[in-house]
């Protein structure tokens, strides 16, 4: 959606829903993008993403059709959006799967890179329970056929476009006929590893997920070891 540019909109990023009562989108207050090896040693990545209040966008244009989603009134009702993979805690979603071992993400790589998930159709309706990503939109929805594109910027954060389709599951549609799309620029933060592995163990794991783990060092993270941004010259 041409609409949504990082650089006339100085945020964090923005997201659009298109058909609801702000065609122009919605800021992002909040993004995180991580990441973790699993026991297995594949990289997984989580995004979580806030929006600001729907109201902070203006004046709503009025309902152009029928139902929730082109009612302003519905939409205030609910406040602001949430999409994540991290934020609700045992019902977390899966998040993405980033690389195998011996097929790593691309850190340093100016090429796109495209992670994908939960495509359409489902072939069950209890996959509804096991989704990459959940969100809070109007009320607890569902979103599926996800799309991720990582595309690395010159100052080394990376721009994302994210995009799928959203089923007003809350309501009882599980019919996944509306879209959303945002546009981030961010950093990945950390990726965690299990702490089963010595220290030898988790950087072989780190080699075989990412192009780049030069720029990694060891830390933690709530606890948990996780190998975080190796600090530059002349930060503290």
């Amino acid at each position: 959606m041409e609409r949504i540019d990082l650089e006339d909109n100085p945020t964090i990023g923005w997201i659009v829903f298109p058909g609801n009562p702000w065609p122009d989108g919605h800021a992002i207050e909040e993004f995180a993008w991580t990441g973790r090896i699993d026991e297995n040693g594949n990289l997984w990545f989580d995004l979580h993403l806030r929006s600001a209040e729907y109201v902070a966008a203006g004046e709503p244009e009025s309902g152009m059709g029928a139902g929730d989603w082109s009612s302003p009134e519905v939409w205030q009702n609910y406040r602001s959006c949430t999409l994540s993979s991290t934020y609700w805690g045992e019902d977390d979603g899966t998040g993405l799967l980033a690389a195998t071992p011996g097929n790593p993400f691309q850190l340093k790589k100016l090429t796109p890179q495209r992670l994908t998930a939960d495509p359409l159709p489902l072939i069950e309706l209890d996959q509804l329970e096991y989704l990459a990503f959940n969100i809070y939109l109007l009320g607890h929805d569902s979103v599926a056929d996800q799309e991720v594109v990582f595309t690395r910027r010159p100052d080394g954060t990376h721009a994302i476009a994210w995009r799928g389709r959203i089923a007003l599951t809350y309501v009882g549609d599980n019919d996944f006929r509306h879209e959303f799309e945002a546009r981030i620029a961010a950093s990945l933060e950390y990726i965690r590893y299990p702490a089963s592995l010595s220290l030898e163990e988790a950087h072989d794991h780190l080699q075989a997920v990412v192009d780049a783990p030069e720029l990694f060092e060891t830390g933690l993270v709530d606890g948990q070891p996780a190998w975080v941004p190796k600090r530059t010259t002349g930060q503290r």
